[in-house]
């Protein structure tokens, strides 16, 4: 060790005994002394004594050593710079190498939402603040009875029908006279052929729905209209959807719904067909954005809406 070679032949090769704890340990050579110095594995504390000296010394106070001391207290302070700047050096490499996977992390992350986003609306589309819900296309019909709903087991048409034994003024039919063709007794003539061929039965002009009596009643209702409002207007309920969703946290369900328009082109009866949703404020806020469709008002038997929406 060049620090060692500072001591002369004599000094290098004297034995020494120190102390570490309760222990006292040696012989060493001087020169094995200052290596331990300038390695840290002794101090300025360390006491040592010749062999045979009961009277140990700290290794500071014995003149031949003192440099060596001076100068291992001035390496250890060097080293510890050392260490401390790799330190700080490899903090940075750890915060540096973080924050890049962080940023990584969070462009794949965006790319993908980004992607979703884009695969949902299209270029150029707005933000969906429905996202997660989802509406069938609607089915439209002429309203009928529920049995949830007994007081509607015949909806109100355009004018009640008379019973079909009554003429229009509500007086019995008269009797036919004996011999008339569809009475007891009555023989039925023979038509010829070529004349059943040629007869044409009218039929009633516009959309037919038979009653339960075998009637037949004409409905006025335009489900291309009807069609055009749904779609124009079912996203107002959406709202509704979400704000349910709000008070129900991880709600996910299948929220078939029913409406009756009246003809005057108003919601006039609605059901929500789900266990928990029947009544409640998703009821009262779909019966309040249904009123503000703008239906056409019509004739005839009522019209039926059936809509299924789907939320998360």
């Amino acid at each position: 060790m060049v620090a060692g070679q500072e001591l002369d032949a004599e000094q290098s090769e004297q034995q020494w005994l120190f102390r570490q704890g309760d222990l006292v340990l040696g012989p060493v050579s001087g020169q094995q002394l200052v290596e331990q110095l300038y390695s840290g594995g002794m101090s300025g504390d360390t006491l040592i004594a010749p062999p045979g000296e009961r009277d140990f010394t700290r290794i500071g106070d014995v003149e031949i050593f003192k440099v060596h001391v001076a100068r291992a207290v001035a390496k250890a302070r060097v080293d510890a710079d050392v260490r401390a700047q790799r330190q700080r050096a490899l903090r940075k490499r750890l915060i540096l190498g973080s924050i890049a996977t962080a940023v990584t992390v969070g462009l794949g992350v965006g790319a993908w939402q980004l992607a979703r986003w884009a695969a949902v609306h299209g270029p150029g589309g707005e933000e969906d603040e429905y996202a997660g819900i989802t509406v069938d296309l609607p089915t439209i019909a002429v309203a009928q009875a529920r049995k949830d709903d007994e007081e509607l087991i015949a909806y109100p048409s355009s004018s009640p029908r008379p019973p079909p034994d009554k003429v229009a003024t509500g007086e019995p039919k008269p009797k036919p006279p004996p011999g008339t063709p569809g009475t007891p007794g009555a023989t039925t003539p023979t038509i010829p052929a070529s004349a059943v061929a040629a007869r044409t039965e009218k039929k009633p002009a516009g959309n037919v729905a038979t009653d339960p009596d075998g009637l037949q009643m004409a409905t006025e209702f335009d489900q291309d209209s009807i069609n055009k409002v749904v779609k124009g207007n079912q996203k107002t309920l959406f709202r509704c959807l979400k704000e349910e969703a709000q008070r129900r946290p991880g709600f996910a369900a299948k929220v078939p719904i029913e409406f009756v328009i009246g003809n005057d082109g108003r919601v006039t009866r609605l059901w929500v067909d789900h266990p928990q949703l029947k009544q409640g404020p998703l009821y009262e806020c779909f019966m309040t954005e249904l009123k503000k469709w703008p239906f056409k008002p019509y004739k005839g038997e009522l019209a039926s809406v059936n809509l299924a929406f789907k939320v998360g």
